[in-house]
């Protein structure tokens, strides 16, 4: 790759937003590890990895985790979540990370496992017992005031002083306006769309190139509370050099002006080299306050 052709390396500016947590993050980062279906036999009548499955892909996930997040200039481990976005297996776990991770106020909800888009080898039988577990949790957690952000908050506001009170909630309510802008960054075919799809679970309304380039898209969804989430797709990296280095400065233009920036990576692929330049391009990107 060419990504580092022109990045400076010198400046220690913006050093205080690295020292999060054990070890210095990356800002809005989130590293997802896509395609663990693909490391062995799949229980399709629960869309679940087998038991031996499931032990191989830990295996291979914290073998990822720590290539990524080894070296001064790599990513967290906190930062990196592994999932399957085809099956919608540990869809939830990577929802959650993106909020922790980017301090985002939104409200989305991944495609649950038991749809059968994602599960069509589960019996309808099996599918309704499932889905009644799951109502049976979200219901339990709507009691308690956990089932959404919005119970969360206006839980937190019953429990402050009336003028901190109204402080938060007109902070929230011009948080929730604000649309969130993801960017979706990756080589080609680790399944980017899928993962957008599943993932935020929400309603395709438009699409429009980014003005002067072809290279990189937006696209508008409307989550379940009616806000809107657009996503920034952009070109794949890895290809070739040239074609790297005429990239850089479309993803420096558009990653700055992003709230979350989720970088794919493919589970069955070993060939991590250039993901791994990628996570060192960011990571001096955001030093310099490039993006």
């Amino acid at each position: 790759m060419g990504l580092f052709s022109d990045v400076k390396k010198n400046s220690n500016s913006q050093k205080n937003k690295f020292e999060i947590g054990p070890k210095t993050m990356i800002p809005k980062l989130v590293i997802a590890i896509n395609q663990v279906d693909n490391l062995g036999s799949w229980d399709n009548t629960i869309n679940q990895p087998t038991v031996n499955t499931e032990k191989v892909i830990e295996a291979r996930a914290k073998d990822i985790i720590r290539k990524l997040s080894s070296g001064e200039h790599s990513a967290s481990k906190d930062q990196i979540e592994y999932y399957s976005a085809l099956r919608a297996y540990r869809l939830p776990y990577l929802a959650n990370k993106i909020v922790h991770c980017s301090k985002i106020i939104t409200d989305f909800r991944p495609i649950d496992f038991t749809d059968p888009s994602v599960s069509p080898g589960m019996s309808e039988e099996d599918r309704v017992f499932i889905q009644g577990e799951i109502e049976k949790r979200r219901a339990k957690r709507k009691k308690l005031n956990l089932d959404s952000l919005d119970s969360y908050i206006a839980k937190l506001i019953m429990d402050l002083p009336e003028d901190k009170a109204e402080e938060l909630k007109k902070i929230y309510e011009e948080k929730k306006q604000q649309p969130v802008k993801v960017a979706v960054l990756g080589q080609s075919g680790v399944g980017k769309t899928t993962t957008v799809n599943n993932l935020f679970n929400a309603n395709f309304k438009t699409s429009r190139t980014v003005v002067g380039t072809d290279k990189a898209q937006y696209k508008d969804f409307e989550l379940g509370d009616g806000s809107i989430i657009t996503i920034v797709d952009l070109p794949g990296y890895g290809r070739s050099v040239a074609e790297d280095k005429e990239y850089q400065q479309i993803y420096i233009s558009e990653l700055k002006h992003c709230d979350i920036i989720l970088l794919i990576v493919q589970a069955n692929d070993k060939a991590l080299v250039d993901d791994q330049y990628m996570i060192e391009c960011l990571y001096e990107w955001s030093k310099e306050g490039l993006i």
